[in-house]
């Protein structure tokens, strides 16, 4: 296994309280005693203020883009320019801020803008207004499998043309496609679906287990066929809950601390992201905190 500084990094998400600065503390001192490097990721949810306070604080950064705008990215519509807009301006924050690294999720299967949520919007209000029955299970926001219709293959390919565009137009910076929760036609779903792209990746790990159940495959197995790629440079890690025994449409995500009770085998899938040198961890969970960094340096022998 290749030997790599591993860096943990927490969501902005879970640092909206007063005593943040104290959550961040513990997570600072659980990491130097792991040996790990400590960072924030800021959410696409963030407010201005939040950012500049942590930004104050002299934390290292990444960012999931878009930051501080009104409209989601979705290089696959057909009018890229609200996308392109929202990547100048994400890419002039991260400058700004000195951060290297933006996630992002690019694509959806549909034309009309996306509004962003978060800052007084809600996820299901902002993407309930392109929901289409046509493409999710009955009476359900998720995904049925469109992925071999004409539709898909252009507008995939729409998205792996402006991908090489964005990489060539910001050099110095990383913008790295997420794999997609599998509702309201998202389009990067399983490893087959961007591979091909040649773009860095981000691996999240409740996405891919939702993924894995709605379209009867292996997760770990799933898992692997985006590590061995060699794109997946950060995971997003979180545990889900959800069994065999919730019907398929009314899976939800997970973002629960990585000691919860479920059936994922999270040691497993984080052995596997050793295995292939993955550097950066962000702890997408809700009440997030040491208990997590001390269950990843276990799983990764590191404890």
């Amino acid at each position: 296994m290749k030997k790599i500084k591993t860096k943990v990094e927490y969501t902005s998400n879970a640092l909206t309280g007063e005593n943040w600065r104290e959550i961040v503390a513990e997570g600072v001192a659980a990491c130097k005693e792991h040996g790990f490097e400590f960072g924030i990721q800021i959410h696409n949810t963030a407010a201005e203020t939040q950012i500049s306070e942590i930004a104050a604080s002299g934390l290292e950064m990444s960012f999931h883009a878009p930051i501080l705008d009104e409209y989601q990215i979705n290089l696959a519509a057909e009018d890229s320019g609200l996308s392109m807009a929202a990547f100048a301006k994400t890419a002039e924050l991260m400058r700004r801020y000195g951060v290297r690294k933006a996630v992002f999720h690019g694509f959806n299967m549909t034309d009309i803008p996306v509004k962003s949520f978060g800052r007084g919007r809600n996820y299901l209000d902002t993407f309930g207004a392109v929901y289409r029955e046509e493409l999710a299970l009955p009476d359900s926001k998720i995904c049925n499998d469109f992925f071999s219709s004409e539709e898909y293959k252009f507008r995939n390919a729409r998205v792996t043309e402006r991908l090489a565009g964005i990489r060539k137009e910001y050099l110095d910076l990383s913008f790295l496609l997420e794999n997609d929760f599998p509702a309201y036609g998202s389009g990067s779903i399983f490893a087959e679906h961007v591979v091909g792209m040649k773009n860095p990746l981000c691996l999240d790990s409740s996405h891919l287990w939702t993924s894995s159940f709605v379209f009867d495959r292996d997760f770990h197995s799933e898992a692997e066929a985006f590590l061995k790629s060699g794109l997946v440079g950060m995971v997003h890690l979180h545990a889900s809950t959800f069994t065999s025994e919730i019907p398929k449409g009314k899976w939800s995500d997970g973002h629960l601390p990585l000691n919860t009770e479920n059936s994922m085998d999270l040691p497993r899938f984080i052995r596997l992201c050793g295995k292939y040198s993955v550097p950066d961890f962000i702890l997408e969970i809700n009440g997030v905190g040491r208990a997590d960094i001390d269950y990843l340096a276990k799983a990764l022998g590191k404890s």
